[in-house]
């Protein structure tokens, strides 16, 4: 990775500034600076990147000569498998977090996130929600004592709180709400908040809770409609419609089956196989009289 100076005059080239361009950071200052003759501090590095017209991120980006960081990348990577049906490409990204972790054992986001996805392939082999994770619990124990997460954190948090029993996967899903409120503009490219809704929602669901159930759901349709996520938007009218089946009416589960020939007709058989599997395995045959 380059030098910070080093990157500040390359980026300063590119957008043809001179050293006299900048608003609060002299032009003997800024000379001092990409020649490292003297350190940056943080106020005078975001004044400067201001005048870029840059965030930090692209920064470092740039310095890192225009690639993600690995951890970034194993991130995004976790951003983009469709965790609950890509079995190979799970296993495949376990695969690639297990050889970064030998290289940088310490890598606390690397770590969670094998252990997120360890989780998943799990639930989706075993068919089940009952997975017994004493690292999940670590890793809670752990973000539980700070203050205040990174955005990381928070989507890992939110990918990990279902496995856990209802009381204190409720108090994950409080604090996850909280610490989500500084981060969804920040994460609306990967439409954070819909999915984070819809998940608890189907996790309510799962733990008998309509209410709770109902209510997260339907906080997620019109952020579904926001985004035009067509997808998740289908996954939580099948929820509704779970619920509905659940609490007594019978012709409910016209729509959830209806929900998975929607996701048929989107080309999407992977979700519409997961769906149809969730609605026979675990409710079916679960009516409440």
């Amino acid at each position: 990775m380059k030098a910070i100076g080093k990157t500040i005059r390359q980026i300063r080239l590119i957008k043809s500034m001179k050293q006299k361009d900048f608003s609060e950071v002299s032009q003997a200052g800024i000379a001092n600076i990409e020649s490292s003759r003297k350190n940056i501090t943080l106020d005078k590095l975001i004044s400067i990147l201001d005048d870029f017209g840059m965030s930090l991120r692209e920064f470092e980006y740039i310095r890192n000569d225009y690639k993600l960081s690995p951890t970034d990348n194993l991130f995004l990577d976790f951003t983009n498998v469709k965790n609950s049906v890509d079995r190979v490409q799970g296993k495949k990204l376990l695969t690639q977090l297990s050889s970064h972790l030998e290289e940088y054992p310490t890598d606390f986001i690397a770590y969670c996130l094998y252990i997120v996805e360890d989780v998943i392939l799990k639930i989706t082999a075993q068919n089940s929600y009952n997975i017994e994770s004493p690292e999940a619990f670590e890793i809670w124990s752990i973000l539980y004592g700070r203050s205040a997460w990174t955005y990381q954190e928070v989507y890992i948090m939110s990918k990990l709180f279902f496995v856990f029993p209802v009381e204190l996967g409720t108090s994950m899903i409080d604090r996850i709400e909280r610490e989500m409120a500084n981060y969804v503009d920040f994460l609306k490219d990967i439409h954070f908040d819909a999915t984070f809704y819809t998940n608890v929602g189907k996790y309510y669901t799962h733990q008998n809770q309509f209410m709770l159930g109902k209510k997260y759901l339907n906080q997620a349709l019109p952020l579904c409609e926001k985004y035009d996520r067509v997808i998740i938007e289908n996954d939580v009218y099948a929820y509704l419609a779970i619920i509905d089946y659940l609490e007594g009416n019978m012709e409910a589960e016209a729509e959830v089956l209806d929900c998975v020939n929607r996701f048929h007709a989107m080309r999407k058989p992977d979700l519409a196989e997961d769906l149809e599997s969730d609605w026979n395995t675990f409710f079916k045959e679960k009516v409440l009289n």
